[in-house]
């Protein structure tokens, strides 16, 4: 039914921003000119200027800084690179059902294009698509391959994936809350607060949009264009249908033990350094993870380029942390959780039959 329905649509569906979809839905999603455009180019500036801006205030030995990379438990930091490659199956799963629950039929006989490794490489390319270009367009991009290769609604897709976002964002700010109540108690530094502040507000408004889908759609689509209904209607019913009660646990237990997974790449960056008399409790090391993570969800620049780079580094000094020794830390987990899906990304976005 789902697929009949889907094909009499045709060209119609598209995601919840209406701009992003009609684009879409008109055009395709073409990363090389994403890349090439002068959003993209002015976000990647922004992120230097960022990255100068905050390092040029620290007193940095960046010979010092390159001692310590260097010295570096290789082994250690493979572990790290596994954990966080582990994080992309669970990832896929937990996608799955919320697709399921949506109604997709990913279950159905054996499609290629619903299968578990395929749902992998959505993923994967859409992490890379975060990677390079800004605002978040990686999830417009996933949203886009699903209906590439499975002929299904585009606007149903991104439902699915909105209603991941929000997993996520009430998954990271739950654990950073318990987090840093572990780690500092009662007395939080000055300036960790802003983490919180950024944090809370994200999950206010992702709540606050599914809170009004569900109790406010004749309102909203008051304001929606007559041939966008049809859209929002997909995108509404897939963010909503994936929350099934009866499988809410799972989805909690999965989207925990992302962020834990997360969490624990960077313990073996930080065990990779211990060299360098570098040791702080699991507590502290998850909540620096999840900020890190909190952060690239700015969509100022690609994947929170730059951003993240001058929080994590400052955040690392309420430890004791020195700034050479930071940046090295920095410096190391980014080359998991971001240099590695650049240029991992490059090759499987070369070779893919999917793109």
């Amino acid at each position: 039914m789902y697929l009949e329905e889907s094909k009499t649509k045709g060209r119609e569906d598209a995601p919840a921003d209406e701009a992003v979809i009609e684009q879409v839905e008109r055009e395709g999603f073409s990363l090389w000119e994403r890349l090439r455009s002068p959003r993209t180019l002015i976000s990647f500036a922004l992120a230097i200027a960022i990255v100068v801006f905050a390092f040029r205030g620290l007193d940095i030995n960046l010979a010092q800084t390159w001692e310590y990379i260097r010295g570096a438990n290789p082994w250690l930091l493979l572990a790290g690179l596994t954990v966080f490659y582990c994080t992309f199956p669970l990832r896929a799963l937990r996608w799955r059902m919320l697709l399921d629950n949506a109604g997709v039929p990913v279950r159905e006989g054996r499609h290629s294009w619903a299968s578990f490794p395929a749902l992998m490489e959505y993923i994967y390319l859409s992490w890379f698509a975060n990677c390079i270009v800004p605002a978040k367009l990686g999830d417009a991009y996933r949203g886009y391959l699903l209906k590439h290769n499975g002929k299904v609604s585009f606007s149903m897709a991104f439902g699915t994936i909105f209603a991941e976002r929000l997993l996520d964002m009430l998954g990271l700010f739950g654990l950073l809350v318990l987090t840093a109540w572990l780690t500092f108690g009662a007395s939080m530094p000055d300036g960790t607060q802003l983490v919180f502040v950024f944090g809370a507000l994200l999950v206010v408004a992702i709540v606050a949009g599914l809170a009004g889908m569900r109790w406010l759609s004749p309102i909203i689509r008051r304001f929606i264009p007559q041939r966008l209904h049809r859209v929002y209607g997909n995108f509404e019913a897939a963010a909503l249908g994936s929350f099934r009660p009866a499988i809410l646990p799972r989805l909690f237990a999965l989207t925990g033990g992302v962020w834990l997974l997360e969490g624990l790449r960077l313990f073996f960056v930080i065990e990779a350094l211990s060299h360098a008399g570098l040791a702080l409790p699991l507590p502290a090391i998850i909540f620096i993870a999840l900020s890190s993570s909190l952060l690239s969800a700015v969509p100022l620049t690609p994947a929170g380029l730059g951003v993240v780079e001058a929080t994590v580094t400052g955040v690392l000094t309420f430890f004791n942390v020195g700034t050479s020794l930071g940046v090295a830390v920095t410096l190391l987990d980014r080359l998991i959780n971001f240099w590695s899906i650049v240029f991992g990304g490059f090759l499987v976005y070369l070779f893919s039959k999917r793109k």
